[in-house]
């Protein structure tokens, strides 16, 4: 099959979005081509860069899910017509390179997972975004009956209270400044809501965990200046661990929120702190660590529909930017359709 010209979504300066088109070529020998059919938008990263000065065309995104339609003739395993997810720009069609799991310039390269039938297209979009949720709460390490606070309910967020509420704690607390997202924390498994826009979390926090804490709290929020209360609605001896992305810096109080309390504050980045391969110690790798996601997604055992607020053309990737970029109010998870057969 020849190579293909596709629409792509390219940012091409502060809050600006250009479609233009792409040549994707044939497959390498190790390589399958995969016709997009959806891709996520992970607004806490791709925000940044949509914000970005810089004129020099950028391209967005890592999630999209698709159907394979060439395949590179060493490999094996995959043929014309899987579905599969990839970490790939938001595009009518991508390469995607079929080795066994290798680092490159210090950067993970897996082979692709397919999609399983009891998997819609939508979800499987999910499937990072849900990895690195379901990783930040492993670091946390809520134990069955603990009382948990979640700071932020966007995507990440929503996906940390749902992998959060499998070890059964009580309370399970959401905290948002937005009611709408708040309603769908309590549909991800919350048992309390608080937004924080009309009365103080911290406080809230220790009333509804009567006056000690919550155990286990995670920061899935961009804003660095919520760490604080995070330290602050966490019990003496408790865990604070940040899911999110926060960029900057923050001051804390070292002796009255941190030593006093004596709390451990946990880091989570995924990159390079899955083993390549399982062993005795530690058998999530990244592609374990998937193939769960999606037995879970195919059983119910977690929820994405109810989070997808917009499922619009790519096309309308500027309106969906500037939507993100006005503020978090009115949408949750945005999905991009490529199925419109002239991209």
């Amino acid at each position: 099959m020849p190579g293909v010209d596709v629409s792509r979504v390219s940012f091409v300066g502060s809050g600006r979005v250009s479609i233009d088109s792409v040549r994707v070529n044939d497959p390498a020998p190790n390589q399958i081509r995969v016709r997009t059919t959806q891709s996520l938008i992970s607004a806490g990263s791709e925000l940044n860069s949509f914000e970005s000065p810089n004129t020099a065309p950028r391209s967005p995104g890592y999630s999209s899910v698709g159907i394979l339609d060439a395949v590179g003739r060493q490999v094996e395993g995959y043929r014309e017509g899987d579905r599969v997810y990839a970490t790939s720009p938001h595009q009518g069609a991508h390469l995607v390179e079929v080795d066994t799991p290798r680092v490159v310039d210090g950067k993970e390269h897996y082979p692709p997972p397919k999609v399983p039938d009891s998997v819609t297209d939508v979800q499987a979009t999910f499937l990072s975004l849900c990895d690195v949720a379901l990783h930040g709460v492993r670091r946390g390490r809520p134990y069955i009956g603990d009382s948990v606070a979640v700071f932020g309910q966007g995507v990440v967020g929503q996906l940390v209270t749902q992998f959060a509420a499998m070890v059964n704690p009580y309370p399970l607390i959401a905290i948002d400044l937005q009611d709408d997202r708040l309603a769908l924390a309590r549909r991800s498994g919350a048992t309390h809501t608080v937004n924080a826009s009309r009365e103080d979390a911290v406080d809230r926090v220790i009333e509804l965990t009567e006056g000690e804490g919550a155990r286990v709290v995670f920061m899935v929020t961009r804003t660095p200046a919520i760490l604080p209360d995070c330290m602050r609605a966490t019990a003496a001896g408790g865990t604070v661990t940040l899911t999110g992305s926060p960029p900057g810096a923050v001051d804390i109080r070292l002796q009255e929120e941190l030593l006093r309390k004596e709390l451990t504050i946990t880091g989570t980045y995924q990159t390079r702190l899955y083993p390549l391969t399982a062993y005795h110690m530690q058998r999530w790798t990244r592609p374990a660590n998937r193939a769960y996601i999606y037995e879970l997604m195919g059983r119910g055992g977690v929820a994405v529909d109810h989070l997808v607020s917009h499922h619009v053309p790519y096309t309308q990737a500027q309106e969906m930017y500037a939507m993100i970029a006005g503020g978090p109010t009115g949408w949750t998870g945005i999905v991009l359709d490529w199925t419109d057969t002239s991209n």
